[in-house]
């Protein structure tokens, strides 16, 4: 199974890829991670990456590919994965598919962008075990899985969020309209409660694999 999942910001795609790694037992590749530590560490690379993310926009093509590139090829063939957050333009897309041979793509789609606004600017992130949560769910700034503090990401304000939703519109649904041409799209309400979300997920997942098998 080798999957990708993508949304505007604020959609659940972290908390949903962790939850769905673990589910179907797949390798979770999180090209956030990999740019933030980067950007951490003040690599070159990291301080190249800085520049864009700092005001919204995405890490050039070629430098996110060569990063996810490195992480795909470090996984045995026969073990399933699934990439958080790519390809998010048409010029990802055409190299993403020279590397993999992606099963199918989970498209979290919401309809009102203001949800995605108050989402993303009242979310949390733990530095150490990478959960997603929000102010509302852990006003005592803790998180509940490890222990530690939890922060807020370094981009998430008003100005950066807005310019990503423009950003998805205009850059990222036409990659989702070429997996739904390709027969690999798994359009998902994300406007639902978490629980209900993921609960979504997995019935298509196992459904589209269902028929996958059933045409060969």
């Amino acid at each position: 199974m080798k999957l990708a999942i993508l949304g505007a910001a604020g959609s659940g795609k972290g908390q949903n890829t962790c939850r769905i790694a673990k589910h179907y037992n797949l390798h979770h590749v999180v090209v956030g991670d990999i740019v933030k530590a980067e950007i951490r560490n003040k690599t070159d690379v990291g301080k190249i990456m800085y520049a864009y993310t700092s005001i919204g926009k995405f890490v050039p093509s070629d430098i996110v590919m060569d990063v996810l590139a490195s992480q795909l090829n470090s996984f045995p063939s026969d073990e399933g994965f699934i990439i958080d957050t790519a390809p998010l333009n048409m010029d990802q897309y055409h190299k993403l598919m020279q590397l993999v041979t992606l099963d199918a793509v989970i498209s979290l789609e919401v309809t009102d962008y203001n949800v995605l606004r108050r989402r993303t600017l009242n979310r949390l992130i733990c530095p150490v075990c990478r959960a997603v949560t929000s102010v509302a769910e852990s006003p005592d700034n803790i998180c509940k899985q490890c222990g530690a503090t939890l922060e807020h990401r370094y981009d998430d304000n008003i100005e950066t969020v807005n310019f990503r939703i423009a950003q998805y519109l205009r850059e990222t649904v036409p990659v989702l309209d070429e997996f739904d041409k390709l027969g690999k799209l798994i359009r998902i309400n994300a406007d639902q409660s978490k629980e209900n979300v993921f609960s979504e997920i997995c019935q298509k997942i196992d459904k589209f694999f269902a028929e996958q098998k059933t045409k060969k």
